[in-house]
């Protein structure tokens, strides 16, 4: 699983899920044309199966 989170003054929120890390460069390239403010990266997490 991959997340898409966005940081901006100091803050982060999570844009986008996706099981795919091809889909989730897509997103963070789009955002960073978009010229949008924050600074994008991506995440990888465990899928929510493998927490519990």
């Amino acid at each position: 699983m991959f997340e898409l989170v966005i940081e901006d003054n100091g803050r982060e929120y999570v844009a986008a899920r996706t099981e795919d890390a091809r889909e989730a460069e897509l997103l963070r390239q789009r955002h960073v044309r978009s010229l949008t403010d924050g600074l994008a990266y991506i995440r990888e997490t465990k899928p929510e199966d493998e927490k519990k």
